[in-house]
């Protein structure tokens, strides 16, 4: 849990107000950082103590996730605790720094048990480290991005407390290019809102119906206007892609940490007749986000009661088959064969599902049919005679 030293009311007051801000923006804040504030007058020596450079102000402890900062120094606190500390709890990256800090800490605790060593044993015990050499370099490959991500939380929560200007002339003094770097974040934030920031530099992803329509709403802005109804779908892992069903005439699409797949009415519409998962199973498993919802309930319904017709059977069908021969296109076991591979089947099992009268919407229901099915028979389900005995 969150511990915090010797704090002062006004630096008290700027952690409640900051943690306050994360967890309504991500859905968590921080929990498992410690904060130590050393007093100025002290700075140099505690520096000197541990090897840092008496001007930094601050400075964070990955194995054993602690921020230590100047007292009063806000600037810091963002950096080291909210920055480098939300970081290490909240992503891929600095889970993994945390990871190889600890497993190294306890490496060196069992060489050194017997509590007689120098700083040189420990220096010549790394050379020869597994652990130490995987962390240097995991270090040195993702410095810039765990650096860059620290800076622009100062530049944020600087803006949130008023310090905006004790923020410029800080940064004032990096090199151009670095700045040209810290100035691109920002201006990506400025453009896309803080939550998309947070999420394109690989913060976890907590996914509500409300966070998402105001991400869709900073990203897109005027163009929502247009949206018939939008779906959060997936699965809504916290570091997988968010995934996004649209029915739009004029939103256009994404595929990257936000995969947006836009269909206009007249597609929507058609595809919705003939029973095609791609569109069946995000309204039926999808969470309503924004849009007509009177509109979208009735597609819903729609779904369960409509005719299968000889139509929607040949579609499933035909659209296995493509799906199959996109797959063959790319070498074996690569991405794009295994999801052409497994889009064929899924297609198939509809069409075999359909041409039996059963209505199954959701690929898993599909995918639970067809295992225990074939648990029932010996022979695996066929589509006997093709499309000519399929019935309307």
């Amino acid at each position: 849990m969150e511990q915090v030293q010797t704090q002062a009311p006004k630096i008290k007051t700027i952690l409640d107000f900051s943690n306050e801000f994360y967890q309504e923006l991500l859905g968590y804040k921080l929990e498992q950082t410690s904060l130590q504030q050393i007093p100025e007058n002290k700075w140099n020596e505690f520096a000197e103590q541990i090897g840092l450079n008496p001007n930094s102000s601050g400075i964070y402890l990955p194995r054993n996730q602690t921020a230590l900062v100047q007292i009063e120094n806000p600037l810091s606190l963002f950096h080291e605790y909210f920055g480098h500390g939300l970081c290490c709890e909240q992503s891929l990256l600095g889970r993994k720094l945390v990871d190889l800090e600890k497993r190294l800490l306890e490496e060196e605790k069992q060489e050194f048990s017997s509590g007689r060593f120098t700083l040189k044993d420990v220096q010549r015990f790394r050379q020869q480290n597994q652990t130490f050499q995987e962390l240097d370099k995991f270090r040195k490959r993702n410095l810039s991005q765990y650096e860059l991500f620290a800076i622009w939380t100062e530049y944020l929560l600087s803006g949130e407390h008023n310090l905006r200007e004790d923020f410029e002339r800080k940064y004032n003094s990096l090199k151009k290019e670095n700045r040209q770097i810290v100035e691109g974040v920002i201006n990506f934030s400025e453009q896309f809102g803080n939550l998309a920031t947070f999420y394109v530099q690989g913060m976890a992803r907590r996914t509500t119906t409300k966070r998402v329509g105001g991400l869709l709403e900073d990203i897109y802005k005027d163009k929502l206007r247009g949206v018939k109804f939008a779906l959060l779908y997936g699965s809504r892992k916290e570091f997988s892609d968010i995934d996004i069903f649209v029915v739009s005439e004029t939103l256009p699409e994404t595929q990257s940490w936000l995969d947006v797949r836009v269909y206009s009415i007249e597609d929507f519409e058609r595809r919705l007749n003939l029973f095609d998962l791609a569109v069946t199973n995000p309204i039926m498993t999808g969470k309503f986000i924004l849009g007509d919802k009177v509109y979208f309930e009735k597609a819903k319904q729609r779904c369960s009661y409509q005719q299968i017709s000889k139509q929607a059977i040949e579609y499933n069908l035909e659209q296995s088959q493509k799906q199959m021969r996109f797959a063959l296109n790319f070498p074996e076991n690569s991405k794009e064969n295994t999801h052409g591979l497994d889009y064929s089947r899924t297609y198939l099992r509809n069409a075999l599902s359909l041409k039996s009268g059963i209505r199954l919407f959701k690929k898993d229901d599909l995918l639970k049919y067809f295992k225990q099915a074939s648990a029932e028979c010996d022979k695996p389900l066929q589509l006997k005679g093709g499309k000519k005995n399929a019935t309307t």
